[in-house]
């Protein structure tokens, strides 16, 4: 019962308070990950039927994108962190430990890519003038 109302808090709040929900079996980690992918893809149709009749103009889609942007800098950010944590603490001549170094280095490099993709995207919103065109 405890698990099932922890699921219901977000990630950051939950390792903010203490609490660590480290599975030790690839299926219960796979499972969840699964979970995740499938919640935000059931969320999906809604949030896009209700986005739509409001992205008329490209200022519409500026909001969206810059809160985007937002979570990508808090992505990039974590993910840095959590590379730095394991360059510091995990001996790296383990090929496990290596192994994750080196894929939160590529997760952490996707995140700024990405963050800076959608950065491009937001400066395309802004309202062009006759001026700008000279």
């Amino acid at each position: 019962m405890t698990t099932q109302l922890l699921r219901l808090l977000p990630a950051r709040l939950l390792r903010a308070l203490g609490y660590h929900q480290a599975h030790t079996d690839p299926a219960g980690l796979n499972a969840e990950l699964e979970d995740n992918r499938v919640a935000a893809r059931a969320a999906q149709p809604a949030d896009l039927a209700k986005a739509l009749p409001r992205l008329a103009v490209l200022l519409d889609f500026q909001p969206g994108l810059v809160d985007l942007h937002r979570d990508q800098v808090d992505t990039a950010a974590y993910l840095n962190t959590l590379a730095a944590a394991a360059e510091s603490n995990l001996n790296l001549s383990d090929p496990d430990h290596h192994a994750l170094y080196w894929d939160l280095i590529a997760a952490a490099r996707a995140a700024e890519d990405l963050e800076r993709a959608v950065a491009t995207a937001a400066t395309r919103t802004l309202p062009t003038t006759e001026l700008q065109h000279i």
